[in-house]
């Protein structure tokens, strides 16, 4: 396992107050802000990441701020916020949400597969929810990866659905070089997970990204998601950038 150098607390401060400027400047809106999470947990690992999308059509953005760390090389914690401002222009923040990374691989395997447990919380009067989530990780030799995740959530509270919902998100990618790799992501919304909707009211999105690796630990992810079907925005761009401590 590789451990990265602890950030000083100014260093740690001034990328956070970096963030927090973009996730409090933009004009938001809830949006496919999701990832296809890896089941891998790095010992040492620091980092800050802040995601933005944008639907053309209507120039809705989603934003939101992350910040996680290793605990040890199983065991990981992320916390989130996610914020929008509406069309009159009152901002507010969706939800905070806290999530654990279980990797339950070995360094060395090429199929590595971990749990992601999460607890969301929204505003007053919203439904809280949690999630048991599942992901898995194959390396095809040094090129090639594919990721698989499945997230079962429930919600609680007076107008909650009390259906367990059921997400399935995949990737592949293709290591170009050492600081490139090339993906096709997919995402998809079935409902509840004792009975799915009917394909008009699921919801599925597909596309290409990007990562670059960018000096002194900063990382660019760069893509779109087309939908297919019409319960889904036509095209949405995303974009996140990560700094790594």
């Amino acid at each position: 396992m590789h451990c990265l150098k602890h950030p000083s607390f100014t260093q740690l401060i001034a990328t956070f107050i970096g963030f927090l400027g973009l996730l409090a400047f933009s004009n938001a809106t809830l949006s496919n802000t999701a990832g296809v999470f890896p089941p891998v947990v790095q010992e040492g690992h620091r980092s800050l990441q802040y995601r933005v999308t944008l639907d053309p059509d209507t120039g809705a953005l989603g934003t939101r701020l992350h910040y996680q760390e290793s605990l040890n090389g199983d065991v990981m914690l992320r916390g989130i916020v996610h914020a929008s401002e509406s069309a009159s222009g009152h901002s507010k923040v969706d939800f905070l949400q806290g999530e654990l990374f279980w990797d339950l691989s070995d360094d060395t395997d090429e199929l590595r597969h971990g749990f992601r447990f999460d607890a969301r919380a929204r505003g007053r009067g919203e439904p809280t929810s949690v999630s048991l989530n599942y992901g898995l990780q194959y390396d095809i030799g040094t090129s090639w990866q594919a990721r698989l995740a499945v997230l079962n959530t429930r919600s609680f509270g007076s107008e909650a659905n009390s259906d367990i919902q059921f997400q399935a998100r995949s990737q592949l990618s293709y290591r170009a070089s050492p600081a490139i790799s090339l993906n096709i992501e997919y995402y998809s919304q079935l409902g509840a997970l004792d009975d799915f909707n009917p394909w008009k009211n699921q919801k599925h999105q597909i596309g290409p990204s990007v990562n670059w690796l960018i000096a002194n630990g900063w990382t660019l992810h760069s893509g779109l998601l087309s939908s297919m079907n019409n319960s889904s925005p036509d095209t949405v761009y995303r974009m996140w950038i990560t700094k790594a401590f």
